[in-house]
């Protein structure tokens, strides 16, 4: 029960700040001009496949704003000793703010299904399969990449500094490490280990493709989960070091 408290707590305290409002009304304002650009050039199904896996970058640059003051601003006000000490496990303080940010940003996400009513107002024919992989792959990232904003957000008291930080990890998984990839094989000890592979293995980017094609791959959705899991564990353990303090 006091999960549920919690988590409906950490939800609506988005809508108390002003930020927030900022941070979605950008976000639509960016999806839209992005997706109107789209339709323009190819008015067709493909403008909502091209949209969804470009989302997968945008929310490198979100996300973090969404994340920043899930367990920062706790610190900075000292609200987070009161909140370690209460009846509520660290565990479930992890959950509840994990699922209060990802609902906010499902929330923020929700708008972008007109966009296949648009598509359809066009003359197109936008395949609802497709879509709805893109979709179950965008939702999974967004829930990796707040896992990995809140715990970053529990290292520091400064919100600046935990939007920086999870961007720069965001933007390396996502973005750099497609990059490397590419001269991978010349990393030390290639004969022995297969870099390009490795690199691939953990690179958002790639593992966003498949469900932009319309697979949904059972590997790529166990990934998500496991880097979904790790960043509540590593958040755990960090709540918890509060403890020994």
């Amino acid at each position: 029960m006091n999960f549920f408290v919690q988590a409906r707590r950490e939800f609506t305290a988005f809508f108390y700040s002003p930020m927030a409002y900022i941070i979605a009304t950008f976000y639509l304002l960016f999806t839209g001009f992005t997706f109107w650009i789209l339709l323009k050039n190819e008015a067709n199904a493909n403008a909502m496949r091209s949209l969804l896996s470009f989302l997968g970058f945008i929310h490198v640059i979100f996300i973090p704003m969404v994340t920043m003051r899930l367990l920062a601003e706790e610190r900075k006000s000292g609200t987070l000793e009161m909140l370690v000490t209460a009846p509520i496990s660290d565990v479930e303080i992890a959950l509840a703010k994990f699922f209060g940010a990802l609902s906010f940003t499902v929330l923020m996400m929700a708008p972008t299904l007109l966009y296949t009513w648009a598509v359809h107002k066009v003359g197109g024919h936008p395949d609802h399969g497709l879509t709805g992989a893109s979709y179950t792959g965008l939702l999974l990232i967004s829930a990796a990449y707040v896992s990995i904003g809140l715990f970053i957000s529990s290292l520091t008291a400064n919100q600046i500094v935990a939007a920086i930080l999870t961007f720069v990890v965001l933007f390396t998984f996502y973005f750099l490490l497609g990059f490397v990839a590419g001269s991978a094989a010349a990393l030390p000890f290639n004969e022995k280990v297969d870099w390009p592979a490795v690199v691939n293995y953990v690179h958002f980017g790639s593992r966003l493709q498949a469900f932009g094609k319309g697979i949904v791959d059972t590997r790529d959705v166990v990934y998500f989960l496991s880097v979904v899991a790790l960043g509540l564990f590593l958040t755990v353990k960090s709540l918890e070091s509060r403890r020994w303090r």
